[in-house]
């Protein structure tokens, strides 16, 4: 949670405890994203999810606050994509989750 709340700048919104699992609930402008703890005996095998997207004002700016964090970057620098973005960026979110922020 600390890496979504202090670094990516969501806000917590919930809390809760369902027996043996724990979630929180957070948002970032109109987002909400579910973080579920995980622990050895609870496996998250439905669906695939390859990423998910944050649209970001400044996507060098907000590279180099992950390269000053030392995120795991999956992407050395920003790419221009022309046609459906001006920029995108992956990276690596602490449970090895992949991210990618993007540029209108």
């Amino acid at each position: 949670m600390r890496f979504y709340t202090e670094v990516l700048g969501f806000t917590l919104v919930n809390r809760i405890e369902l027996g043996s699992i724990k979630l929180v609930f957070l948002t970032l402008g109109g987002a909400t994203v579910e973080l579920r703890e995980a622990s050895e005996m609870v496996s998250c095998q439905d669906g695939v999810v390859d990423h998910f997207t944050l649209r970001v004002s400044d996507i060098f700016a907000a590279v180099e606050v992950l390269k000053n964090q030392g995120i795991d970057l999956i992407t050395p620098e920003p790419v221009a994509i022309e046609s459906v973005y001006r920029y995108i960026f992956f990276f690596r979110g602490p449970s090895g989750e992949k991210i990618e922020l993007v540029q209108l």
